[in-house]
């Protein structure tokens, strides 16, 4: 059987949390999350991507170019 999902233990990263990783300004970072390659969601017009999703995207663009 597969693991089971605890939502508890999802943590999720805002537009501001991923300015300061990625350091980039606001502008690009939303630019980055309305792009159709980014994982995000847009709930209440407040974006967000989870923690993993976000780690995979950066493995899966890891000594390549993302073009906004």
């Amino acid at each position: 059987m597969g693991k089971e999902s605890n939502p508890s233990n999802i943590k999720v990263l805002t537009v501001k949390d991923v300015c300061e990783i990625l350091h980039i300004g606001r502008d690009k970072a939303y630019a980055l999350f309305k792009s159709e390659g980014f994982p995000s969601i847009c709930l209440g017009g407040r974006y967000f991507v989870t923690e993993a999703s976000f780690i995979n995207w950066l493995h899966q663009y890891e000594y390549k170019e993302f073009a906004l």
